[in-house]
């Protein structure tokens, strides 16, 4: 594909000549600057949005890659989600076997921005990638014209194809379930750091990271998550291993040193999957089609030095879903008791619900494409206090992504004498 490729067949033709190609690489000139199109790599898995490019897992040879690029990458994206009035069910300040029972209403929002980076690499060896940028988040119609700025540091080495090991800024794409690990934290935390472990290998996939996102000082105590994807693949059968903590408080460093109290969160979720694709290669009437069943669970610990308030839930759901024409559908079943993950949806908090969601990408170019998707949730009691009253109306929830990029090739840029155009 146009761009997955790279060959030395520059289109030059003054400052800039765009050559429109099928199957052959291609590259714009500008004067002495070299600008490929590097192909979107987004997971298009069954419940998994993407919201961002990723930077570090180039879907070709990075041998082939320039040793120098300014990257850009953005995504325009919009999230809304109504909720009609749910409440999930929660159990508070247990004293052993006694509880106090509660509500906690789940609220509608929506949000609307773009996520922007720019970025500078070097890769010295095909292996090893240094990282140096700035990224930028800017809500629309919010108060501040840029929410966030931060910094894009990292070194990437990949020892082996399909290996990857991440240090400063993170691909925070993780794969996770959404009653593990929100798809919607991705608006709040877009930029991570810490360390990462990837594997993409032909029976074993994983994504481990550990993300520190506040220090710890007189005034803020110390907050990190640390998580697990593993999937284990073997034919058309998988089984899927995901665990996540959430860790906030600890203890006030030195000279003042006192130990404080901390909350933990933790979030699991095991279960097999069958999952076939089509035996056409041309014109199929599907893509793929799969069943996946899960069993999960949640321990919160709200105080360390009260563990008597620790309290326990969890949840199973059975999925089903099929690829048409690259539009994915998938229906589930959940039920759970008393399931609160910190970062995990806030849906899954209710005792049982129906999920039917559907996505679409549309490829407009190689080097851009628009996401699409959608949930309706139909849970079958929103809330047990008859003051709140009873809605059949369905929870739903629609989200749109336009993402693109450009690399620029600095090398020839960089190299060349002075003087020559």
């Amino acid at each position: 594909m146009c761009g997955k490729v790279m060959t030395q067949a520059f289109c030059k033709a003054g400052l800039l000549l765009l050559s429109l190609c099928g199957t052959a690489a291609c590259v714009f000139y500008v004067s002495a600057l070299d600008v490929f199109a590097d192909e979107l790599d987004c997971p298009r898995s069954v419940g998994a949005t993407c919201f961002r490019y990723d930077r570090y897992l180039e879907p070709f040879d990075r041998s082939q890659q320039p040793k120098v690029a300014l990257e850009v990458f953005n995504t325009t994206y919009a999230y809304n989600v109504e909720s009609q009035g749910t409440f999930a069910q929660r159990r508070f300040g247990c004293q052993g076997a006694l509880c106090s029972q509660g509500e906690e209403e789940i609220n509608g929002y929506t949000v609307f921005g773009n996520f922007t980076g720019l970025e500078l690499r070097y890769s010295p060896t095909p292996k090893l990638s240094l990282h140096g940028g700035v990224f930028f988040a800017i809500p629309f119609g919010g108060e501040d014209t840029i929410r966030q700025i931060r910094p894009i540091v990292a070194l990437t080495y990949q020892p082996y194809d399909g290996v990857h090991f991440i240090a400063g800024t993170l691909q925070v794409r993780h794969p996770f379930h959404d009653a593990v690990f929100d798809d919607f934290t991705y608006f709040v935390r877009p930029i991570e750091q810490g360390l990462q472990f990837l594997v993409n290998q032909k029976y074993y996939r994983q994504d481990l990271f550990i993300n520190w996102y506040q220090e710890n000082t007189k005034i803020t105590n110390e907050r990190f998550d640390v998580g697990y994807v593993g999937k284990v693949m073997v034919g058309p059968l998988g089984f899927n291993v995901q665990y996540h903590w959430d860790h906030a408080g600890g203890e006030i460093p030195f000279p003042d040193f006192r130990p404080l109290e901390a909350r933990n969160n933790t979030a699991w979720m095991v279960g097999p999957e069958l999952a076939f694709k089509s035996p056409l290669s041309v014109w199929p009437l599907w893509e793929e089609i799969g069943i996946s069943a899960a069993l999960f669970g949640t321990k919160d610990q709200p105080n360390t030095l009260t563990p008597e308030q620790t309290n326990q839930g969890h949840g199973s759901e059975v999925r089903g879903w099929i690829i048409v024409n690259g539009v994915k559908v998938s229906v589930a079943r959940w039920r759970g008791d008393n399931f609160f993950a910190a970062n995990g949806d806030r849906f899954f908090g209710v005792r049982e619900m129906t999920e039917v969601y559907v996505a679409k990408f549309f490829d407009i170019h190689q080097t851009a494409t628009i996401e699409f998707g959608g949930w309706l949730r139909f849970v079958d009691e929103k809330t047990h206090n008859p003051a709140f009253g009873n809605t059949n109306v369905p929870v739903n929830i629609v989200y749109l992504a336009v993402h693109w990029n450009f690399s620029a090739n600095l090398d020839r840029f960089l190299n060349q004498p002075s003087g020559i155009q």
